[in-house]
């Protein structure tokens, strides 16, 4: 431990004796090498003082999320060597409103049947590789798990509402498939559209009970009992998530039939579309056993100290993987005597080797857990009610190089005070949350070498 004696301005010395000795007493300085930075600076003085402390660090993986109704249909495979080999499907059930009252010409005929899949916008991961989807008929009734049976009242996080689908939910469907498409994705274009073009056979019979006005296409109920719902799958060896959005999905039927007024032979289309995304989700399918963390078994409970995968920690959207951070020995340092906390921060540094193709989050937030590891609140700016959200602040001064976030932790870290150590929860950093059901962002924490690149600064006064 190094001592270190400050320098006194000349406005001092107008000080009474009495209050020049509490100074110096109060302005000694103490410094020793550690994951937490503590440093206190008085501009008059030209004093610092700084301690340190430890951060403990760790993968943890939350229960299978909820991820029905979010609005954003994904598909697509990453083959990731830090968080496991990822798939996503997602099923959706196509709704009748546009057939059940449908008038068609007597002489319409069918032409063909495709899906229309309009890009959302978002995508992750390498998009010059091509993608491969199969559209398949599900045959199993999609049906919501009741939110009483989805989690236990001391089991409900944060993010949870009402009844829904997880992201381990499935259900059977035809193996042969509908339709095959292949692409190379173009998520950034507003006008371009990935259409796959579905059996013949299938459009056929789905026509002719439009042209009979079948109940089964004018009946919700029956409709629903003859098509059940369709999932869209990733094969081949593609690298990237691609997000569609629910609301703008169309399943066109094109039929053709002659214009009575100049005998001209005209095309039309009837446009099927999802009525109730409520019932449509995203599953997920994850291999880590080649993985960085082949030792969290993926979809159950549980964490994986930094100790265990080279002092590196991962988050992820989706996957339910969290950074789960704890600071055992901050509750010994608020309670001390002679300590006045006047401001905490929590800083996160990223390693540059994280940013290609894999690229990290633009903002994270913090979840506050319970004793039992459930997420049960957001952190909120300090003193405040608003939730509070980190940017992603880049260092491009050697390049590609690292980037920071930094959370203002004064409240929570005060909040230690005269508290029971054991009640205290411990922080899980997350992508957003209003992300973290529709997105696979991942970020990669720490350093192979030495102790995690992640810091709790605390700005104190010391008697």
């Amino acid at each position: 431990m190094t001592c270190v004696t400050p320098t006194i301005n000349k406005a001092v010395f107008l000080l009474s004796k009495f209050s020049l000795v509490v100074l110096i007493i109060s302005l000694f300085a103490c410094t020793k090498d550690g994951t937490i930075s503590l440093s206190n600076t008085n501009d008059v003085i030209g004093a610092e003082i700084s301690d340190s402390t430890t951060v403990k660090l760790a993968t943890y993986q939350l229960d299978p999320l909820p991820s029905s109704g979010q609005g954003v249909l994904l598909v697509g495979r990453m083959e990731d060597a830090v968080s496991g080999n990822i798939a996503v499907s997602s099923y959706f059930r196509i709704g009748n409103s546009a057939v059940s009252s449908a008038s068609l010409p007597d002489d319409a005929v069918f032409d063909s049947l495709s899906l229309a899949l309009p890009y959302q916008g978002y995508y992750y991961g390498d998009t010059t590789i091509a993608q491969t989807f199969t559209v398949h008929s599900v045959t199993e009734e999609i049906k919501l798990v009741d939110e009483s049976n989805a989690w236990e009242d001391d089991e409900k996080p944060v993010f949870a509402s009402g009844s829904t689908l997880f992201t381990n939910s499935s259900f059977s469907y035809e193996q042969q498939p509908l339709g095959t498409v292949d692409f190379h994705p173009k998520p950034n274009s507003k006008s371009d559209t990935v259409f796959v073009r579905l059996n013949p056979s299938f459009g056929e019979d789905l026509w002719t009970k439009i042209k009979d006005k079948s109940s089964q296409v004018t009946n919700s109920e029956e409709f629903l009992e003859y098509l059940k719902g369709f999932v869209l799958v990733p094969s081949g060896k593609a690298s990237a998530i691609t997000a569609f959005p629910t609301d703008s999905i169309l399943m066109n039927l094109y039929y053709s039939y002659t214009r009575t007024s100049d005998g001209k032979r005209i095309g039309a289309k009837l446009q099927l579309k999802v009525d109730d995304n409520t019932y449509q989700f995203n599953k997920l399918d994850i291999d880590r056993s080649q993985s960085l963390l082949k030792a969290l078994p993926e979809g159950v409970k549980g964490e994986l100290l930094a100790s265990e995968t080279n002092q590196q920690a991962v988050l992820q959207g989706l996957t339910g993987l969290v950074a789960k951070i704890h600071f055992p020995y901050l509750h010994e340092f608020v309670n001390r005597n002679d300590v006045i906390i006047n401001r905490a921060e929590l800083i996160i540094e990223t390693p540059s080797s994280s940013y290609i193709p894999y690229t990290p989050p633009a903002s994270l937030n913090i979840m506050l857990a319970d004793q039992y590891g459930v997420p049960k609140s957001l952190l909120t700016s300090s003193y405040e009610t608003t939730t509070q959200t980190a940017s992603l602040v880049k260092d491009l001064s050697g390049g590609t190089a690292s980037g920071t976030y930094t959370f203002n932790l004064t409240e929570y870290v005060s909040n230690y005070l005269g508290a029971n150590e054991d009640k205290k929860s411990s922080l899980y950093l997350t992508i957003p949350t209003a992300d973290l059901l529709t997105k696979v962002d991942r970020l990669l924490l720490g350093k192979g070498e030495g102790s995690p690149a992640i810091k709790l600064r605390i700005l104190y006064t010391k008697y």
